[in-house]
């Protein structure tokens, strides 16, 4: 027996809104009289038409409101019953069990689902609140469909993880010792709603004990190929095969990923989506619970594999308190703990610093060469696992090109750096900016000084408190001062802080409000009013030779990851802030939209009486593009004096 608060509390919650949505339903259609005070006497507005027998309004009394509110407490109590049983009782683990057996199987699947995806519509509504107001958005309307979008996004994440691992298999197939672990002939992918294919012509055979490395730029089909193994793509997302793919003998075409999730363990780029437990025990034991086995197995399989990849400390720690490295870690020990004989993995050093992509690599590399899996690793940054790497694959206008040797990187020259004005003429300034999460301090009397047309780095590890930081001086509620053009921004109402210090949150799709690009400019023009329209500052930090007008009838998550990054720029940069901040801005880029990101950064840090802070764990990106870097650790921040060169991080 558990107890678990949040249930209870978001339970008393609900019961509560209903409750008022009760007795404003009341007032509104038909007043609320029935003895007592009279508190209102508002008049009685018959409607016409069909709704001839409605009226709206009517004297409210105290007696009105009463039996309005008796009226919706047994609706409320049944709420506040199912509250206190969710606390002390695992719903999902019961949903999960009746899953597997019984005869409301279908019935408990969807509600393993429902019950995993609820958590996220309240993580989507803070999310979006946090981003409305980083954007100047006012009103509820506003938010839905940034909330809709991303609770849908967890659904189809949570749906395609729990479908790898397993669950609702009823037929588990059998694999084939004797034949190539994957072998693809003569393999075309696409889409039904496009022409051209992804891949085409692709012929490879994999084999046990190695590791893969697939390279290529954005939307060269790496994740694609990675899904058409494990068979979301055929089977998930709608594509459509031409060729033949088997899986330890099994045809991938027929076979959906659910019967192959004893051979075939699958990491997606976003792990935390993927997430269907409330702790890391029960996250890595998940595939084995959905199968029906004992729990002295899965406890044996939980701590035998949390062993083997050295994260036994974690496994009672919350799932949605681990580091962005740790929720790697646990998302590969979860697809591992099924003992699968292929392991496939979606960017998983995107994210990272330089520790958790050592640790991560030396994890894939031991399980590929100590632990005999056949490991593919796709990844943008590629470099630390040129020393485990068996094999590359470099995809490139629908076609792979195989190599034992690392491709060589395409660089290309970023703008030359701005020279460090910051001592001359401070623009902003902390002035000790301590930033807490509960009692405990993650950044502690922080002091620098930016200037006129720098772009400086921000760099430190996973969990040092840089996205704090950027949040802290965006929206100031924090012990210390920033202050922006000599103003404490603190002080200053909602629109005037924007046009002081605008944030681009990591993940930067949050600042999306509407279903097209163009919808997108058009509303940061409304609320901002700025001097130049926000589509010339997209195609301005775009560049070079596009089709603006096709990008402008595009939803703005369809557009690639730079692209949606200049959009997102465009959008902060509307109000014509002073300090404009970005966080994490070259994750998950290849080369070339790293240097797009880049330029675009530069040309808003030249653009006008403004300087630009990332924050990032690129130390190239941060090396090539930006005038000093700021390290973060331990709570304290550096004097920023030192070239990127000199920083060791």
């Amino acid at each position: 027996m558990r107890f678990h608060a949040a249930p209870l509390r978001t339970a008393a919650i609900v019961a509560a809104v209903f409750v008022a949505t009760r007795v404003v339903y009341r007032v509104v259609f038909g007043g609320a009289s029935g003895g007592g005070i009279l508190l209102l006497d508002l008049p009685s507005i018959p409607l016409a038409g069909p709704f001839a027998h409605v009226s709206l309004f009517g004297p409210v009394t105290t007696g009105g409101l009463w039996n309005a509110a008796v009226s919706a407490l047994p609706f409320a109590a049944v709420i506040l019953a199912f509250g206190v049983l969710s606390a002390v009782v695992d719903m999902r683990r019961l949903f999960v069990r009746g899953s597997t057996r019984g005869p409301l199987r279908a019935i408990s699947r969807s509600l393993v689902i429902a019950w995993s995806t609820a958590p996220a519509l309240a993580h989507a509504v803070r999310r979006v609140r946090r981003a409305a107001a980083l954007r100047g958005e006012r009103g509820a309307a506003a938010l839905l469909v940034p909330v809709f979008e991303q609770t849908i996004e967890r659904a189809l994440g949570l749906a395609a993880s729990m479908e790898v691992r397993g669950f609702a298999s009823t037929h588990p197939a059998v694999a084939d010792a004797t034949v190539p672990l994957v072998a693809m002939t003569d393999v075309a992918l696409g889409h039904a709603r496009d022409r051209a294919e992804i891949l085409n012509s692709l012929t490879l055979t994999l084999d046990a004990g190695t590791l893969t490395v697939l390279t290529g730029p954005t939307g060269s089909g790496k994740s694609s190929l990675l899904r058409s193994i494990d068979g979301l793509f055929q089977h998930f997302d709608g594509g459509h095969q031409r060729g033949r793919i088997t899986v330890a003998g099994i045809d991938r075409a027929s076979t959906p990923p659910r019967d192959t999730a004893t051979v075939v363990g699958s990491v997606a780029q976003n792990v935390r989506i993927g997430f269907a437990a409330e702790t890391v025990r029960e996250e890595i034991g998940f595939a084995h619970a959905v199968r029906g086995l004992p729990a002295v197995v899965v406890a044996e399989r939980v701590a035998e594999v949390a062993r083997s990849l050295g994260i036994e400390g974690l496994l009672d720690r919350d799932i949605t308190a681990l580091s962005t490295g740790e929720a790697t870690l646990v998302a590969i020990a979860a697809a591992v703990s099924g003992r699968p004989a292929l392991l496939l993995v979606d960017e998983p050093l995107a994210e990272l610093d330089d520790a958790a992509r050592d640790t991560v690599c030396r994890t894939l590399d031991a399980l590929a060469h100590e632990h005999g899996l056949a490991v593919v690793v796709a990844e943008h940054h590629s470099a630390p696992l040129a020393p485990f790497a068996d094999r590359w694959l470099t995809l490139d206008g629908g076609r792979a090109i195989g190599s034992a040797q690392p491709p060589e990187p395409a660089l290309v020259e970023g703008a030359a750096p701005p020279t460090n004005g910051a001592a001359r003429h401070p623009l902003a300034e902390l002035r000790g900016l301590t930033v807490s999460h509960g009692a405990a301090a993650i950044v502690r009397d922080a002091r620098l000084g930016l200037g006129t047309g720098e772009l400086v780095a921000l760099a430190g590890r996973n969990g040092a408190g840089k996205s704090s930081l950027l949040l802290a001086m965006a929206m100031p509620a924090a012990a210390g001062h920033v202050f922006v053009r000599g103003d404490d921004v603190a002080t200053l109402p909602a629109r005037a802080r924007r046009s002081h210090v605008a944030l681009v949150p990591e993940r930067v799709d949050e600042l999306f409000f509407h279903t097209t690009v163009a919808a997108e400019c058009l509303r940061a023009d409304r609320v901002d009013r700025p001097d130049r329209p926000t589509v010339e500052t997209f195609a301005a930090l775009l560049g070079g030779d596009l089709d603006l007008e096709a990008l402008l009838l595009q939803h703005p998550r369809d557009l690639s990851a730079g692209q949606q990054l200049c959009l997102a720029l465009a959008i902060q940069l509307a109000p014509a802030p002073a300090l404009l901040l970005v966080d994490e801005p070259s994750r998950g880029l290849d080369e070339r939209s790293r240097a797009l990101v880049g330029a675009a950064l530069r040309t808003a840090a030249g653009s006008g009486d403004r300087a630009v802070l990332i924050a990032t764990h690129d130390a190239d990106f941060a090396r090539r593009y930006t005038g000093r870097t700021l390290t973060l650790a331990g709570g304290s921040l550096d004097d920023g004096t030192r070239s990127p060169a000199e920083v060791t991080r």
